[in-house]
């Protein structure tokens, strides 16, 4: 009797597992099946690639568009410096023509784990990753959510199942309200940088990021410190010139950021900065955008015009030449 209960639950998790898998290929989250098209478009043109740009959402602030080589931008929300580790080690000896590797820091970098989240769940950055490139090792020793729950339960995740049901229902209401009005709800724009002007601007509790993720690992410090230094001895070991930078935030999200983040992130880069030679680019506080709401989507992203003035002064900066507005 007991073997038959054993037996029965061994198919069912078998089972379970099987059709979740299967779920998870055919129908994958939107945040993955984007992620998949990106990597494997990447696979494709890897061998002419000469920068890469990797980092939370702040990363984006690099366009490639602007660039004077060919590039790929790898930032996505939520993608901590253990994941960043992961990518360089995985692609860098792939690329026979890389150069130079861009690293976004944020005020948070030190400390944000993007498995220290409230409801448990891997974000999209994390389930991403693990779905569009081999994992075959843990990304870091405490990163036992790897394969099973990465890869394998990606499907039953509950912020995709939430998100598959989310979309279901806002499909039936548009179609609902385009009877009543003969419009669609997300066809009406709204004014960034009103919103901004608008309301007190606090794009997170910071204080908060970082009591969550320090009781769920108290050494995420020294964990991203010691991966730092990984990655810029690996970078040095493979020829290839590593440069960190802080993009421009709005004066706001600056001002409502305990400054002890800020100076901790940065006296630790310059540290490395001073050790390895390596290159820092702080461009958080820089004026000329901090201070003009007009550039900015949010508190701390900006927008296309942003994002295009701040590449090309980058490029400037780092390729030591006159910029010019």
């Amino acid at each position: 009797m007991k073997y038959n209960v054993y037996t029965k639950s061994l198919i069912f998790v078998v089972a379970v597992v099987g059709i979740c898998t299967l779920l998870n290929y055919v129908i994958p989250a939107p945040a993955i099946k984007i992620e998949r098209e990106r990597f494997a478009e990447f696979e494709r043109v890897k061998d002419s690639v000469q920068s890469l740009t990797l980092g939370r959402s702040h990363g984006g602030a690099v366009i490639y568009d602007y660039w004077d080589c060919k590039g790929e931008n790898f930032s996505i929300g939520g993608r901590d410096i253990a994941s960043i580790k992961y990518l360089l080690e995985y692609y860098v000896p792939q690329m026979p023509h890389i150069k130079e590797v861009l690293i976004s820091m944020s005020y948070s970098s030190l400390y944000y784990d993007n498995e220290a989240l409230s409801n448990g769940n891997l974000n999209d950055a994390r389930k991403s990753l693990y779905a569009s490139v081999p994992t075959f090792k843990l990304i870091s020793a405490d990163d036992y959510n790897n394969l099973i729950f990465g890869k394998l339960m990606a499907f039953t995740r509950a912020d995709h199942g939430f998100t598959e049901i989310k979309l279901l229902a806002k499909t039936l209401h548009d179609k609902k309200n385009r009877k009543k009005t003969g419009k669609d709800e997300a066809e009406e724009k709204l004014d960034s940088t009103q919103i901004i002007k608008s309301a007190p601007v606090q794009a997170f509790d910071h204080s908060k990021d970082r009591n969550i993720a320090l009781m769920y690992n108290p050494k995420i410090i020294s964990k991203s410190l010691e991966d730092l230094e990984s990655i810029i001895v690996f970078l040095k070991a493979h020829h290839v010139r590593c440069i960190f930078f802080t993009p421009p935030f709005y004066k706001d999200y600056t001002a409502n950021t305990p400054p002890s983040d800020i100076n901790e992130m940065r006296s630790n880069v310059y540290r490395f900065v001073k050790k390895y030679g390596v290159e820092y680019y702080d461009y958080s506080q820089y004026a000329d955008i901090s201070n003009n709401v007009n550039f900015y989507m949010n508190a701390d992203h900006m927008n296309a015009a942003g994002k295009e003035k701040f590449t090309k002064l980058l490029l400037a900066k780092i390729r030591n030449i006159k910029h010019v507005n």
